[in-house]
């Protein structure tokens, strides 16, 4: 069910490429994002991340958010993805957190107004951490560190802009040895 349920988010994903272009329609539904977080996490335990040790720690008071499941999923498989694949030794950790923030409020690019985006949800790894230059370059297209071949550059990029495209924002904090954390704040429905 697992695979099925996948392949028909991976081909829905793909009917809706045009998401990249200023013009595409942008779903927004209520999406309750435990329910993402937890496929994502029964995914990622199947799959890439057989030997990690995931934590979820999540707040269960959330309301649901405004965006679309099928995206919110491939951004959170991009960042887990990312993640495990940075704590690869035995005792590689994954932390996927979330939370309300009240009074958190963004800058909305090209505006003067305010967004309230109240739901933070966090993927922490204890991996070795990233430096500066890669930092200033890790949401650019096609910009990898990984081994030719082991990776495209897309994730990242990807996920940058399907949060975006979704009203939310995402923040990235490394330092070497110290592991990286992935902050996303999103839109809930009214």
């Amino acid at each position: 069910r697992l695979i099925r349920d996948e392949v028909d988010r991976i081909c829905d994903l793909v009917d809706h490429m045009g998401m990249f272009s200023d013009d595409a329609p942008v779903r927004r539904d209520a999406v309750n994002i435990h329910q993402v977080l937890d496929h994502v996490l029964q995914i990622s335990k199947n799959g890439f991340g057989r030997h990690t040790r995931f934590v979820a720690n999540f707040d269960p008071s959330l309301p649901a958010v405004r965006g679309d499941r099928d995206q919110l999923v491939q951004v959170f498989l991009n960042l887990v993805k990312n993640a495990v694949e940075a704590s690869l030794d035995e005792a590689g950790e994954v932390v996927m957190e979330t939370s309300y923030r009240h009074g958190v409020r963004f800058a909305a690019p090209g505006t003067h107004e305010r967004v309230h985006l109240p739901l933070a949800i966090s993927v922490t790894d204890s991996g070795s951490g990233i430096t500066d230059k890669v930092l200033n370059r890790i949401f650019e297209p096609f910009y990898t560190t990984k081994d030719k071949g082991k990776g495209t550059g897309l994730g990242l990029s990807m996920a940058y802009s399907l949060v975006e495209q979704s009203g939310g924002q995402i923040d990235v904090a490394s330092r070497p040895d110290e592991g990286t954390r992935f902050d996303l704040y999103l839109p809930i429905t009214n």
